[in-house]
């Protein structure tokens, strides 16, 4: 929460200073820019965005996603999970369709560093993965959970963004660079989850991952959850750009 507040901190003093600064509309400016994030390659999420520049100092931004599931990861008991493992077989798992748009406003001399409020759609959702969670142990002794899941989350929200542009100029028509931002996101999930069958493993913490069975039930469990999120984010762009 620390990390939160420090970087709302961040946030609050240079919207103070976009407001009470002098800019300096240059005269012959890009119009055009399309990036990609770098970040979200790691995890195979191909995000493309582009951003028409209405004049030097105020633009609008589009931002399409996809991420195809990695099947290499849809079965978590070929993986030593350990204690940790709620987050990642989703993370690595799920399909995920993303859409965003965004006002961005470029407040120094140089229109190179920008505030930038959001509002973004996202879907997930995952088909009969093995989901793991860690029950506890005794040192040598691991007892987690296995479980068949599918799931499917609808995600809306909105993104706080600051960022700084970097970028190498080939000619005064084209551009190429970087695009490093951070904010805070808050987001509003509506999660379905389908449990199809469940088992208990208890095992010793260096032993080699085996593919435990999961009993399947003919009568699975639905739940029905939401949550409300907001968290820090930071994130690298590359792009290109023209008039």
């Amino acid at each position: 929460m620390k990390y939160i507040y420090k970087q709302t901190g961040v946030i609050l003093i240079l919207c103070i200073l976009a407001a009470t600064g002098k800019s300096q509309e240059p005269q012959s400016f890009h119009r055009n820019f399309i990036g990609i994030s770098v970040t979200e390659l790691f995890f195979s999420d191909f995000r493309l965005n582009y951003e028409r520049r209405l004049t030097p100092s105020h633009g609008i931004k589009v931002e399409l996603a996809y991420k195809p599931v990695r099947k290499n990861f849809t079965d978590a008991t070929n993986i030593d999970l350990g204690q940790d493992a709620t987050g990642w077989c989703y993370r690595n798992t799920d399909r995920c369709y993303y859409a965003a748009i965004g006002y961005r406003y470029y407040f120094n001399p140089n229109k190179t560093i920008y505030i930038s409020p959001e509002m973004f759609y996202k879907n997930m959702s995952a088909d009969k993965v093995v989901y793991s969670y860690g029950l506890g142990g005794d040192g040598a002794m691991l007892t987690n959970v296995y479980e068949i899941r599918s799931m499917n989350a609808n995600i809306g929200g909105f993104n706080l963004l600051i960022g700084k542009r970097m970028r190498i100029k080939f000619s005064e028509s084209f551009h190429m660079g970087f695009d490093a931002f951070t904010g805070l996101s808050m987001r509003f999930k509506d999660i379905h989850t389908t449990i199809y069958g469940s088992t208990t493993i208890t095992h010793y913490h260096d032993e080699a991952p085996i593919p435990w069975p999961v009993p399947i039930t003919d009568n699975p469990l639905e739940t029905k959850t939401n949550q409300t999120q907001v968290f820090a984010q930071l994130g690298i762009c590359f792009f290109t750009s023209w008039k």
